[in-house]
């Protein structure tokens, strides 16, 4: 009843709830994704064991330096577990510079700007990241992380109040470069069809 209750109020106020161990997994194409000490150390970082989840990441990452998805995750710990955000922010830049087409150190950067509170910066990164991996998990637990952090549009209103929870989803949808696409596209049919018909 009390897991049920939890959710409900998590779904009332606006938080999606991630399955344990699921928020810093890697996503499907990830050539680490049936590595089970990364795994292991991913949900040591969700259960907040810092330490234990350093220790793997450090072997992991001498063991192979140049593997972007060992970089980023001990970036991750490093920032999130000890506040470590310029140590951890140039491991996320090696990661993403070893691996400029996988999510993991774009996610990586993004996320450490975010813990360091530097908003516009985390959402770039973290949009890059979905650009290439937009079925990574951690992209989506990471751009509602940031949405999250966003201040209310009108700072006098609780930030879960309906007007604030209204305007927030219309820039969600106005600033969607999919969604700007869409109208340019169905404005210039409409024009051409005008045009056509007074022809």
């Amino acid at each position: 009843m009390h897991g049920r209750l939890a959710k409900l109020m998590d779904r009332k106020q606006g938080r999606r709830t991630a399955t344990p161990g699921s928020t810093f997994q890697v996503g499907p194409r990830s050539s680490q994704i049936h590595n089970t000490q990364l795994a292991q150390a991913n949900r040591f970082l969700e259960m907040e064991e810092y330490d234990a989840a350093e220790a793997i990441l450090r072997r992991l990452v001498a063991e192979s330096p140049t593997e972007a998805e060992y970089l980023a995750s001990l970036a991750i710990c490093l920032g999130l577990g000890q506040g470590r955000y310029v140590t951890a922010e140039k491991l996320a830049q090696k990661a993403r510079r070893l691996a400029p087409e996988k999510a993991c150190g774009w996610f990586a950067l993004g996320y450490i700007n975010l813990l360091g509170s530097r908003l516009d910066r985390g959402y770039y990164y973290l949009n890059e990241s979905r650009k290439r991996d937009p079925r990574d998990p951690r992209v989506r637990w990471g751009l509602s992380e940031w949405e999250g952090r966003r201040p209310a549009l009108i700072a006098d209103l609780a930030q879960d109040h309906i007007l604030n929870r209204v305007l927030a989803g219309a820039r969600r949808i106005f600033t969607d470069r999919r969604v700007v696409i869409a109208s340019v596209g169905y404005a210039v049919y409409q024009a051409m069809a005008l045009v056509i018909i007074h022809a």
